[in-house]
């Protein structure tokens, strides 16, 4: 089984390009299964970093995370 710290949120950060939930770029999500052991560590160390830079805890928080998707999935006035 391939380590993975997506949680099903799945939507890129309008600001940051990050996942939300996880924190990985949308290139390292799409490349996720081409990458090594040792890059797939990498980016994993680096997920609570972006997550905190986007106010989220670095454990993540799909509760919030989804409610954040929704809000950019409705735009602006709807927020």
């Amino acid at each position: 089984m391939i380590r993975s710290p997506c949680n099903k949120v799945c939507q890129l950060d309008f600001g940051t390009g990050w996942c939300l939930g996880c924190g990985r770029t949308g290139q390292e999500i799409q490349n996720w299964l081409k990458f090594t052991d040792a890059e797939r560590d990498k980016v994993i160390e680096e997920c609570p970093d972006r997550l905190q830079t986007m106010g989220l805890p670095p454990e993540g928080d799909v509760e919030e995370a989804e409610r954040r998707a929704a809000a950019q999935r409705l735009g602006p006035r709807n927020r």
